[in-house]
């Protein structure tokens, strides 16, 4: 099972010459198998080759349709308290997953630190911690399930990868071999294989684009295929102004990864269309794409969107007129996101996310679920503020801060009822 991780941006710091601002701007985009051949009113879908890739054309679902599958009104486990023992304080909870015994592993990122949890929310130990020992975190980044009822854990900054047998003992610690350098960890595979990418960032000033070269490794470290190379975000440098500026583009679009079956999901949301890479060759083997429409983001829109990001630093008086000066000069995107995330489920469901563009009236996150084939089921809203991190057959793991900060990891129930 695949998920993804939960976005991250640029924070606020002092840096090129002591006037350097890196400032996240996020989309602004409000927070929003079982049962499959009894779902009524299936959206049209078209299913052809072209060239041995199999592309499969979905039309979009009625607006105001939805599947009959329903999460609960409430969480059945939640982990996170204001005041208590520390592996409850949670900090950049920024993964978790459920183990088959229903045992709840969060990746608290900002603790370096891997809490387990029984099925009732209760701690029962904690793994790892920061500094560079074995076993050890400088930038935790996520937790899945390896082979054998092991459990991984990558760090981004050191570009290890560490095993965990099932009692939590460190078994060993790996590093991804690409092109003559570390490659970064993204995502452990079901097979034992690792996607690892990387990054090539541009240089100069003004727009760009990243470029994401990604490889399926072995359990060792080593290459075993190649991936390819993909367009990853899109940011802007400006040097001209008094307080000189790097961070997203508002509305900036990026590339997402997924595990579906047995294939890797390496798709830019430039167009609603999913990517599927074969992983014993590499080779594209599937497209996947939905009925949608989009437009490009208004000069105005980029500048709501700004004033929005400056609001949320705590920038003041000239630094804040110097940054927003500096913000001005940045391009606008071609068009918003086509999609917002992505995941699939334990039964090779595909979620997507849909883009809340400004000025539409959706409090709850909305997604368009696929069957394992690419074919359009239908719409499910999921709870509000909610960032989902696993689907579970019955269940959907997922993330949420409250208005004073505290942040919960929950299990939400999740019904596949038939129509």
């Amino acid at each position: 099972m695949a998920k993804a991780s939960l976005p991250s941006g640029f924070p606020v710091a002092p840096g090129l010459a002591g006037r350097v601002l890196l400032l996240a701007i996020p989309v602004v985009l409000p927070a929003a198998g079982c049962g499959d051949s009894a779902v009524p009113n299936l959206p049209a879908s078209q299913v052809r080759d072209s060239a041995g890739v199999r592309i499969v054309e979905n039309a979009r679902p009625a607006d105001d349709s939805r599947l009959p599958w329903r999460i609960g009104p409430a969480p059945t486990v939640s982990i996170g308290e204001v005041t208590g023992e520390e592996a409850y304080l949670l900090h950049r909870a920024d993964d978790a997953v459920m183990l088959p015994d229903d045992r709840i592993v969060v990746a608290n990122t900002g603790t370096s630190e891997i809490r387990v949890f029984n099925a009732s929310g209760l701690h029962q130990a904690t793994l790892g911690r920061e500094g560079g020992g074995p076993g050890d975190f400088t930038a935790l980044a996520g937790v899945a399930m390896w082979p054998g009822d092991s459990l991984v854990a990558w760090d981004t900054r050191a570009r290890t990868i560490a095993v965990f047998d099932s009692d939590g003992a460190l078994g060993r610690a790996f590093v991804l071999e690409a092109e003559g350098r570390p490659a970064e960890p993204r995502m452990p595979l079901t097979d034992g294989t690792v996607l690892g990418r990387i990054v090539d960032s541009g240089a100069g000033p003004g727009y760009r684009r990243e470029r994401y070269t990604y490889e399926l490794h072995d359990s060792d470290g080593s290459t075993r295929v190649s991936l390819g190379d993909h367009p990853g975000r899109e940011s802007f440098i400006n040097m001209d102004g008094r307080m000189a500026v790097f961070g997203l583009l508002p509305f900036s679009r990026s590339l997402h990864e997924a595990s579906w079956g047995e294939s890797v999901v390496l798709t830019p949301d430039d167009q609603y269309e999913v990517r599927v890479h074969d992983r014993t060759t590499g080779a594209l083997a599937r497209i996947v794409r939905r009925e949608y429409t989009n437009r490009a983001p208004t000069r105005e829109e980029v500048d709501q969107a700004i004033d929005d990001a400056l609001e949320r630093t705590s920038l003041t008086g000239d630094q804040l007129e110097w940054t927003r000066e500096g913000y001005k000069g940045m391009p606008l995107v071609e068009s918003f996101p086509a999609f917002r995330t992505l995941l699939t489920d334990e039964l090779n469901h595909l979620w997507i996310r849909e883009t809340t563009l400004p000025g539409m009236d959706r409090p709850a996150p909305l997604w368009t679920v696929f069957d394992p084939e690419g074919r359009v089921l239908g719409f499910v809203e999921t709870p509000e503020g909610l960032t989902i991190l696993e689907i579970g057959a019955e269940y959907i793991l997922g993330h949420t801060t409250d208005d004073l900060g505290v942040e919960s990891v929950q299990v939400w129930p999740l019904v596949r009822a038939a129509g």
